[in-house]
């Protein structure tokens, strides 16, 4: 059914979207790649590694599988035999029936819940880490059974995927930065677990600006306690961080804390009208308040920056690196990509070989 070329096709194609795919669409758009060639009904992509005699899930994309999915798997997880068994394993497919899936009750449940007739799952674990990358494709009951030649195939990919996973993450982390903050700031992905999957080195040194002592892995407490809040950003003695919601996972910003963090939310919005050229009455009609408020809040703005014009309040807001609100960050991405023309699938593979190709420019 399968050969090198189809193989090789599908490779170049996961590349392609690495770069040009956000964050949080990858693995959707990655999976649909994968299904026209290898068909399935559902699948689970994601991160967990061994608790006890179970799994802690630290990421998870659902293909086709309705949210409750995970819930009831949270519930039955510790007869999850699909995922012990692909673990034990690394890099080799286990593939389970509809009766291997019936063998144990907390896995009967969750599959029969579903649909789920098969499973075919692979593991990729890494040599540092116990935390592993798993993909499971099911099919639902009464269709055919995965081959084993499907399963191969599967195997095969696996570490192509989990490559082009962890270059989608370095790649969109890069574009975000330029095209936001301007270079200042630093990134990092973490994990529903709040660990960290992947950051820039300039990520580690801000955290450590604020606790010298930091051992480098696990986040610091007060960090923990706010990504467990509902706050969008947290002010420290030195820094700053913000944080936006990518799918499963959550994108943080790091960068020095400025003389513009002393403002209050209402004087931040009133520096950012006025450092857009607006007059007084269109600021006040912007943030339906009278002029005389808006008059009230520019003095405490320009006493708080040390600034008389509206030249210097530019300059000291610009210097904030975080001056777009909360969100701001995924849409202007996401205008940006909008603005690229889409390839087709049949064309991407021959678009990652022009992208390979040595420039001399």
């Amino acid at each position: 059914m399968f050969n090198l070329e189809s193989f090789s096709d599908t490779i170049l194609e996961l590349n392609v979207l690495a770069r040009a795919e956000t964050v949080d669409r990858y693995q959707e758009k990655a999976l649909a790649a994968v299904q026209r060639i290898l068909p399935f009904d559902m699948a689970w992509w994601g991160t967990m590694s061994p608790r006890d005699s179970s799994f802690l899930l630290h990421s998870s994309h659902l293909f086709n599988l309705p949210a409750n999915y995970v819930r009831i798997w949270e519930q039955t997880k510790s007869d999850d035999n699909v995922a012990k068994e692909a673990h034990k394993l690394p890099r080799q497919t286990a593939y389970f029936d509809e009766k291997n899936l019936a063998a144990a009750p907390g896995l009967a449940t969750l599959t029969f819940t579903h649909g789920i007739g098969q499973a075919c799952c692979t593991a990729s674990c890494g040599t540092a880490h116990p935390t592993f990358t798993f993909l499971s494709l099911y099919r639902g009951q009464n269709e055919p059974r995965f081959s084993a030649e499907e399963q191969l195939f599967k195997q095969y990919l696996m570490p192509h995927l989990c490559s082009a996973w962890a270059a989608n993450h370095a790649f969109q982390i890069q574009k975000l930065k330029t095209s936001t903050s301007g270079g200042k700031a630093a990134m990092a992905v973490v994990d529903r677990q709040l660990e960290i999957v992947s950051s820039e080195a300039g990520f580690r040194d801000f955290v450590a600006a604020e606790w010298p002592q930091w051992d480098g892995i696990s986040l610091p407490l007060p960090i923990l306690r706010w990504l467990r809040s509902a706050e969008s950003s947290v002010k420290l003695d030195r820094i700053v961080m913000l944080r936006y919601p990518f799918g499963d996972l959550h994108l943080l910003v790091a960068r020095r804390r400025t003389r513009a963090d002393l403002l209050s939310k209402r004087e931040a919005s009133v520096a950012q009208a006025f450092s857009r050229g607006l007059s007084y009455k269109e600021v006040a009609r912007e943030l339906d308040s009278a002029p005389a408020t808006i008059r009230h809040h520019l003095r405490m703005v320009y006493e708080k920056l040390g600034v008389k014009d509206k030249a210097t309040l530019t300059s000291a807001l610009r210097d904030q690196n975080d001056c777009f609100p909360h969100g701001d960050l995924i849409f202007r991405h996401r205008e940006l990509e909008n603005t690229r023309p889409r390839r087709s699938g049949s064309s991407l593979a021959a678009a990652a070989v022009a992208a390979a190709q040595p420039s001399f420019s």
